[in-house]
């Protein structure tokens, strides 16, 4: 009787701390805009997916023009909303940027295809302008 007392409370004990796990780690992996880095979010245009990471900062930050852009990259639909810029563009290598209020650019990877890409400013910024370079 008394190890069954016992296995009985070491399995709730298990379903517990594996369902609190189990709730936690959804939302630890969820895209949360505000998180202290710059960040950004890509959705496939063709397939839907999407996929989050972490934007890196520029050298020379926003006072330096961003490269310049061949005329197969295609670009529409830009937009500023408080710390987030967002853009569709469609290349075969490019990558999208977006200026903050602390002076810094923050440019994703490069990307290939369709893609609708949103960058997040660090908190306690606001993206001020935005755009997109490569071919």
């Amino acid at each position: 009787m008394k190890i069954r007392k016992s296995l009985a409370v070491l399995a709730a004990s298990a379903s517990l701390a594996l369902g609190f796990g189990g709730v936690m780690a959804p939302s630890a992996q969820a895209h949360t805009p505000d998180w202290g880095d710059a960040s950004y979010t890509q959705t496939d245009l063709r397939t839907g997916t999407w996929r989050t990471g972490t934007a890196v900062e520029s050298p020379g930050g926003s006072l330096m023009d961003p490269p310049a852009s061949a005329r197969s990259l295609r670009c529409w639909n830009a937009d500023i909303s408080g710390r987030a810029f967002a853009i569709s563009c469609s290349g075969s290598r490019w990558r999208a940027f977006a200026d903050c209020t602390d002076d810094s650019r923050y440019i994703t990877p490069a990307l290939r295809g369709a893609k609708r890409v949103t960058i997040y400013c660090p908190a306690g910024t606001r993206a001020v302008r935005g755009g997109a370079f490569g071919r």
